[in-house]
């Protein structure tokens, strides 16, 4: 089985667990052909995303997809545009908090 074998098979499996789970939820139950259905776009959409996200890191000539490029990803659509941004700000304040931690670490006395 090849790599994207493999990762179809999982995304097809993981799919169709949250719809069941979801459903569950809802009180909503799915015959297997919707759940095949929802995997399958739920893979081209994904390979599509892939192909964008390269496409934009490429253009900003960078080896790394970096949040910059999701945000374009998502830009015409302002709810997830939104939840991104607010994403990328815990981020960022969750990586100053770590460093001011380290900083404090660093200049605390070692003879306490």
């Amino acid at each position: 089985m090849t790599l994207e074998q493999k990762l179809k098979t999982n995304i097809y499996n993981d799919v169709r667990k949250m719809c069941r789970e979801v459903g569950m939820y809802l009180n909503i139950e799915y015959d297997i052909d919707s759940l095949n259905i929802i995997s399958e776009l739920t893979w081209k959409k994904l390979q599509l995303f892939a192909k964008d996200l390269e496409a934009f890191q490429k253009h900003g000539k960078r080896s790394t997809v970096n949040a910059d490029d999701v945000k374009l990803l998502v830009r015409n659509n302002d709810d997830l545009k939104a939840l991104i941004e607010n994403k990328i700000v815990e981020m960022a304040t969750a990586k100053a908090e770590i460093k001011i931690g380290k900083r404090k670490r660093k200049s605390s006395p070692s003879g306490s």
